[in-house]
């Protein structure tokens, strides 16, 4: 695992595990210095002590384990307790009772702003208990408890989440001049940085300086991400900006870290520049999926019109779970995925959609299958009847003869009408490109 940290310049640091391994370093002139320091197996509570010549620090109750990075903006951040009166957690009182897992911690990261890079952010660690769990992430508590429950080993989170945030304010300048689209505002920024009136949590890169940048050292087994509401109205540069974030993190650590995100829910989104527009926000999510060691988490079947937070967290932090227990933690049989549009074959006045992510079968809700439309290739589209057939469905329209295109839940408030059997829903989809 990597520990860094600031000493005067030339001195030589001492980093000692009680486990007897130790790493030493010498800081630099700016002060700085990090080592890599071997670690035994997931368990503790162990020390780790810190010294040089001047001066020494001992770090008690350290746990081994498996730490994660949460992040992304008020569906990450909604804490398990809810935040009343509007928004609330299913169960929320009972889950809070029941949190005592002195194995779970969790660290987030104050909420900053920055226009430029910072190397250090506070925080601390934070056992759970009923008397702490209720300020924790509500998504990320669940995915951490599936973790610890299934792995029997410490688990670590590291929050670092603020609501109403857009994607473009948690990437970096360098990645964001890769799409160009907000190199001025970001030259802006850069000028007038001594006027902090004009910098706020929407502002391009401050979020990942302030907040991601920090803690970027920190020795991580991978990224879970729930954002998109405030990227609303902006499908067309998501498809490009949120590859495009998941790229710079892992540029940023260095290595391929599996990033793990969950599909907006249905919600009616009031704004006139974003209403009718979460579905094609929730289809250019799909684009996450064109990178290697990613999987989305679909929410179809559990959103709750009334707010844009869905108050069942527990299933989205089992759901992404599922992806980290099969892909990182070997437990092969677990299906992670719902049903994952994969194309559509033209067959007569059909359409066969075929998909990944069928598990052991598809279904339909107990309603039946719904949501489906298609349209000729002039992209006029007509409801379609669905039925499932070998694994695939097939639909059609008695007013359309010749189609081509098909899409499914293609509103704001469409919800979930096709599973596997495994009872994860089918994400979002259109084959028009």
């Amino acid at each position: 695992m990597n520990i860094w940290g600031w000493a005067s310049p030339g001195q030589k640091v001492w980093v000692i595990g009680s486990w007897d391994k130790q790493s030493t370093a010498v800081t630099g002139n700016d002060g700085k210095w990090k080592v890599r320091l071997s670690t035994p197996s997931a368990g503790g509570p162990y020390k780790v002590t810190i010294r040089t010549t001047e001066s020494a620090i001992e770090i008690k109750d350290v746990l081994i384990g498996e730490v994660w990075l949460a992040s992304g903006q008020s569906n990450m951040d909604i804490p398990l307790k809810g935040w009343p009166p509007g928004d609330t957690i299913f169960n929320s009182a009972q889950e809070i009772n029941n949190a005592e897992y002195q194995a779970i911690r969790f660290r987030k990261v104050p909420f900053g702003v920055s226009t430029t890079p910072l190397d250090s952010a506070g925080g601390n660690w934070v056992a759970s208990s009923p008397g702490t769990a209720g300020n924790f992430s509500a998504a990320a508590y669940f995915f951490a408890v599936q973790l610890h429950k299934k792995l029997k080993v410490p688990i670590g989170i590291i929050q670092s989440s603020i609501g109403g945030t857009p994607a473009e304010a948690w990437t970096s300048k360098g990645y964001l001049s890769k799409i160009g689209d907000f190199n001025n505002i970001i030259a802006q920024q850069e000028m007038s940085s001594t006027n902090r009136s004009k910098i706020n949590s929407n502002s391009p890169t401050v979020l990942f300086n302030a907040m991601i940048n920090p803690i970027v050292p920190y020795t991580i087994k991978g990224i879970i991400w729930y954002q998109g509401e405030s990227n609303v109205g902006r499908a067309e540069q998501y498809k490009r900006l949120f590859p495009n974030l998941i790229e710079d993190w892992r540029n940023k650590w260095r290595e391929v870290l599996p990033f793990y995100y969950v599909q907006l829910a249905p919600n009616i989104y009031k704004a006139a520049d974003q209403h009718e527009q979460g579905q094609k926000l929730r289809a250019a999510q799909n684009y996450g999926l064109n990178l290697p060691k990613t999987g989305m988490v679909s929410t179809l079947d559990i959103g709750y019109l009334k707010t844009s937070h869905p108050p069942q967290k527990q299933q989205v932090g089992e759901r992404l779970a599922r992806f980290a227990l099969k892909n990182e933690y070997g437990d092969k049989r677990l299906v992670a995925s719902g049903p994952i549009f994969k194309k559509c074959i033209v067959s007569g006045s059909n359409l066969i959609i075929v998909f990944n992510g069928v598990g052991s079968g598809l279904t339909a809700s107990v309603q039946g299958l719904d949501n489906f439309e298609i349209a000729e290739k002039d992209s006029v589209y007509a409801k379609a009847v669905a039925r499932i057939e070998n694994n695939k469905v097939i639909v059609s329209s008695a007013t359309i003869s010749h189609p081509v295109f098909v899409r499914y839940a293609w509103g704001d408030t469409n919800v979930a009408t096709l599973f596997n059997k495994e009872g994860l829903p089918a994400a979002t989809f259109t084959s028009e490109k």
